[in-house]
């Protein structure tokens, strides 16, 4: 066993993932971290291309470890309470202990994103059991660890999704709003032992997922159009979702508990949004 902070990060097999993003800025602030995903590449969405060269939890493993860091790479679905079973206690066994639980895995998307009267019993079945009862099932074994040692912290990934009206996404919403409410009830439950458990909820953000149904469009031109409805002026980027992860894991985050952190940019805006270069008046009555 390591006496070092020990991170396990989940859906982390796309190399343009968020997930990755998340292990790498949290191996920067020296943790250990454990990669898990259900497939060593990732699962792809419908119309995704094939795994691109040099991604996958094993190759992103050996690349922090040739810089000397420590990281375990793990294949489970976390919508399988045996596969969590096992990963947590491979965990443990080689740790002891488990500081930060970062819920990031989803279900990939394709056959869900349809009308409701279209939308198959099965679609709604596999993003509830991978996005909601997943995190749950993944929640209830880490805190186990994590009461043992009276210290924890749990960031859920959800999507603004589960805040805003999306159309043609009733089951990954209802997923998503789900983890909000599993967020703010499981804080109440391990609080008094020295466990945080918050949310993050993204909006676009530029990964492959961002393309989806869109194989025809080029890719940096449709984050360019999705940027122009931006506060900000830019889409968000998986690090900007790994920086929000780093302030709910940090020690000294102790008092913030039962939150949701949306990271979206300031929205998107189906009004003209004023930039530096529209005038003096820019922002006045526009």
């Amino acid at each position: 066993m390591l006496d070092v902070r020990v991170a396990l990060i989940t859906g982390c097999g796309k190399s343009d993932g968020v997930g990755q993003a998340i292990a790498r800025r949290l191996s920067d602030d020296g943790f250990a971290v454990v990669v898990t995903d259900r497939e060593p590449g990732g699962v792809r969405n419908q119309g995704d291309a094939d795994a691109a060269p040099g991604s996958g939890i094993d190759v992103f493993v050996a690349s922090l470890e040739a810089e000397g860091r420590t990281a375990v790479a793990l294949v489970g679905d976390i919508g399988d309470p045996a596969d969590v079973t096992r990963m947590l206690e491979t965990v443990d066994e080689r740790f002891g202990r488990l500081d930060v639980l970062v819920n990031n895995a989803a279900a990939p998307q394709g056959p869900d994103r349809a009308d409701i009267g279209e939308l198959s019993l099965e679609a709604w079945n596999e993003l509830i059991r991978v996005n909601l009862t997943g995190t749950f099932l993944m929640c209830q074994a880490g805190v186990a660890l994590m009461r043992r040692g009276r210290y924890g912290r749990i960031i859920n990934i959800s999507s603004m999704a589960a805040i805003t009206a999306a159309p043609r996404s009733v089951p990954y919403s209802a997923a998503k709003a789900g983890i909000l409410g599993l967020t703010r009830a499981l804080s109440m439950d391990v609080a008094r032992w020295g466990i945080t458990v918050n949310a993050i909820a993204p909006g676009l953000v530029g990964t492959s997922r961002s393309m989806l149904g869109r194989r025809d469009t080029d890719r940096e031109e449709h984050l360019r159009a999705s940027a122009r409805k931006v506060a900000v002026g830019k889409v968000g980027m998986p690090v900007d979702i790994a920086n929000a992860v780093a302030f709910f894991a940090d020690e000294r985050t102790s008092h913030v508990t039962a939150q949701t952190m949306q990271i979206d940019g300031g929205g998107n805006s189906s009004f003209p949004l004023s930039g530096p270069d529209d005038g003096d008046d820019a922002g006045e009555g526009r």
